[in-house]
Parts: structure tokens; C-alpha cells; sequence
């Protein structure tokens, strides 16, 4: 029982891949529909940059979150576990999209990712709103399965990406928000 209801710690990592999958889905769309006057490789240095960035994110939150107290309370963990299966199952899913696009010559293969994506972050959503006691998370959950839906549906169309954009501050960058302001200060 102890620790069942202690404060969840993934805010800041939330916060962080809602803002960074906001710019990037935005600036994908920018280039698909011509804003952005960038050659083919355009998209190769947006995603290569997103890569580079988002492993320097997770190294320094990971570094911030290991002085959080309540890191080994079921919730904290449960939290940490369901992510990390998340995060296994969309890489799984962009290296099998990069990999039809490479050896089918698929330019529309990527579009398979943000689609998936959503849906994963609805289940975790709606695991770490079980698991770690905090019901309002749920509504954030189906959110999520909503902008999952519309992904799919119209995953070809160059405006889906404001979609994933909009949904990645939806889903990610505002429970993260929440999440974030309700967890306990870091021990020395």
C-alpha cells in the first residue's frame, strides 16, 4: 500500500515529446506542402535532427528524474515500464516504415507511423491511469485513440500532420503539464 497513490514522475518526459513531436510534425508538414523551400533531403535532416535531439532529451530527463523522490512506487514504475513497451513498439514501427521505404521505394510509407503511434500512447495513457491511481488521464486516453483514428483514416493526406501536431500537445504536452505540477521536488 505504501506509495499507491504517490505522484507519477513522467510530466517532463510527456511535456518534452508532446512540444518535440508538435515542431516536427509541423515542420513535416511545412516541407510537404511547400512552405519550407528545402530540397528532398529536407525530410531526411528534419527526422535526423529530431533523433539527435530527442536522444539528448532523454539523457538529461533521465538524469533529472533519478533525484525525484517516490521513483520506486508502484506507480512510478508501472509508468516507467508501460512507456519504455511503448517506446519499443513505435521505434519497431518506425524502422519497419524506413526500411519499406528504402526497399520498396515507398514515399508514403512513414505515414504508417503517427497513426500507430497515437494508438499506443492511448493505451499507455489509459495503463498509467489504472496503474498509477490517476483516473483523469483516461479522458486523454480515448483523446488519443481519437487523433489515432483520424491518423489512419487520412495517414496520406499532407494535413494530417497539423493533426498529429495538435494531438501530440493534446495528448503528451498537457496531461505532462498536469502530471508535472503535482510531482514532488527533487531530493539532494
Amino acid at each position: 500500500q505504501e506509495g499507491r497513490r504517490a505522484p507519477l514522475l513522467g510530466g517532463a518526459y510527456l511535456i518534452f515529446w508532446g512540444v518535440l513531436n508538435a515542431i516536427a510534425f509541423t515542420a513535416h508538414w511545412a516541407i510537404l506542402d511547400g512552405r519550407i523551400g528545402i530540397d528532398q533531403w529536407g525530410f531526411a535532416y528534419l527526422w535526423i535532427g529530431y533523433g539527435v535531439i530527442a536522444a539528448l532529451g532523454m539523457t538529461l530527463l533521465r538524469m533529472r528524474t533519478r533525484v525525484k523522490p517516490g521513483l520506486s512506487t508502484i506507480g512510478a514504475r508501472a509508468e516507467r515500464a508501460v512507456w519504455t513497451g511503448v517506446s519499443a513498439a513505435i521505434l519497431a514501427i518506425v524502422l519497419g516504415s524506413i526500411g519499406r521505404l528504402i526497399l520498396n521505394q515507398d514515399p508514403m510509407a512513414p505515414n504508417a507511423i503517427f497513426g500507430a503511434a497515437f494508438a499506443l500512447y492511448g493505451a499507455a495513457l489509459f495503463a498509467v491511469a489504472t496503474l498509477g491511481e490517476q483516473k483523469w488521464m483516461r479522458a486523454f486516453g480515448w483523446l488519443s485513440v481519437s487523433v489515432a483514428f483520424s491518423l489512419c483514416l487520412f495517414a496520406n493526406q499532407t494535413w494530417a500532420y497539423l493533426i498529429a501536431a495538435a494531438g501530440s500537445v493534446l495528448v503528451l504536452a498537457w496531461p505532462g503539464l498536469v502530471l508535472l505540477k503535482n510531482e514532488p521536488a527533487a531530493t539532494l
